[in-house]
């Protein structure tokens, strides 16, 4: 397809540049729910008593949740364009060119960022349903003991 044909162009670019925004606070929303997991897991762990087996089953599940809520967690690179290769390559070419050449490298970045956020996604499902199992044994670990 040719740049000079492509008259949506501008229009599909800004909506990539949406979803990508839209990407970038999914991100921080599930950081921030697997900070809360992790900080519950914790608490958990810490000061659930120990000895009764149940209970025990109970501190097992939250270090799990706490260990998939940190690899959820985990920093990730985000992808983004690389602003010298694309001075130094398309500062002369014509605009349209330029724009339908970022609109592919970002529909490409779009792409690999909703695998990384799929996979963050499981992860963070991973924990919360640790978590719930682990609540769900200590408090009848402790109603039992």
């Amino acid at each position: 397809m040719s740049p000079q044909n492509a008259r949506s162009l501008s229009l599909i670019l800004a909506q990539v540049e949406r979803e990508r925004e839209g990407q970038a606070r999914y991100f921080d929303q599930l950081d921030a729910k697997a900070g809360v997991v992790l900080g519950f897991a914790g608490i958990f762990v810490a000061l659930a008593p120990s000895g009764a087996l149940m209970v025990d089953l109970g501190r097992f599940a939250a270090a799990i949740a706490g260990l998939s809520a940190l690899w959820a967690f985990w920093p990730r690179g985000y992808p983004a364009v690389d602003v010298r290769r694309l001075r130094d390559r398309y500062l002369a070419a014509d605009p349209p060119f330029t724009e339908l050449h970022l609109l592919d490298v970002q529909i490409t970045m779009t792409e690999r960022a909703a695998d990384a956020l799929a996979r963050k996604v499981a992860r963070l499902q991973i924990a919360m349903v640790c978590l719930v199992g682990a609540a769900l044994l200590t408090a009848t670990g402790l109603a039992l003991d």
